[in-house]
């Protein structure tokens, strides 16, 4: 019974262990998603340390096969087994087995040390691709505000060209009214200057008509005035006598 109640005890300590890291992680993930202004150097630390990752899995990849490979007097050595010095007490040729070195811990490390490289490699791309997308995204995201300030715009210019249209059609309104006042005083003037011509030219016959009869008056009495001296003219001679 006791070991059973250790495990659970140690499972449910590691259960809050990771539960707190997670709780940390997601309230890194959660301030670096609220401060923008970090972004930048939160991506170059992030590509520095996969780089900084990639180039060590690299050394380690060189320096493992450096390893792997014996120098070349070793080499000629297991390629030349040693011959037994002669001797009168040994006659016969003892075969002593030369050992040969082991590749098989080299060959697992340098695999090791290829797979530590390709997960550095995948890192870093996986970080150039995170800062391309993040790129992306901002870049989407000023899209959308701009696309979101075209439109309020748009919404701007066709309101205030509504307007616009509202007072020109109104102000073709007005001007069709001033047009047909224009037109209604252009007949007024002309019949007040036919109605004016009309009067002149009464006047003008009224006045001859008026000259003609003084003229005509003014005749007949100079005529009735000299018939009136004729007469007279008689009892005047005889006055002087």
């Amino acid at each position: 019974m006791p070991p059973p109640a250790t495990s659970s005890k140690t499972m449910t300590t590691n259960t809050s262990t990771n539960d707190w890291r997670d709780s940390y992680l997601v309230s890194l993930q959660e301030a670096e998603r609220n401060s923008p202004v970090n972004r930048d150097l939160v991506s170059a630390c992030s590509a520095l340390a996969d780089r900084v990752a990639a180039l060590e899995a690299e050394n380690a990849v060189l320096s493992l096969r450096a390893q792997a490979q014996p120098p070349p007097s070793q080499q000629q050595q297991i390629s030349k087994p040693p011959q037994p010095p002669p001797g009168p007490s040994s006659p016969s040729r003892s075969t002593t087995s030369t050992p040969t070195p082991t590749t098989a811990d080299p060959t697992s490390a340098a695999a090791g040390a290829q797979t530590r490289l390709d997960l550095a490699e995948a890192l870093r791309s996986k970080g150039q691709l995170e800062t391309r997308l993040r790129a992306a995204e901002g870049e989407l995201k000023k899209l959308r505000g701009k696309s979101r300030g075209d439109e309020k715009r748009i919404r701007d210019l066709t309101a205030e060209r509504g307007a616009l249209m509202a007072r020109l059609k109104d102000r073709s309104d007005e001007l069709v009214e001033k047009n047909k006042m224009v037109n209604r005083f252009q007949d007024d003037i002309v019949a007040l200057t036919m109605e004016l011509n009309l009067t002149e030219q009464k006047n003008t016959r009224v006045a001859a008509e008026n000259k003609e009869l003084v003229d005509r008056w003014m005749k007949r009495m100079g005529e009735e005035a000299d018939a009136m001296n004729l007469q007279n003219e008689p009892i005047l001679n005889n006055k002087r006598r």
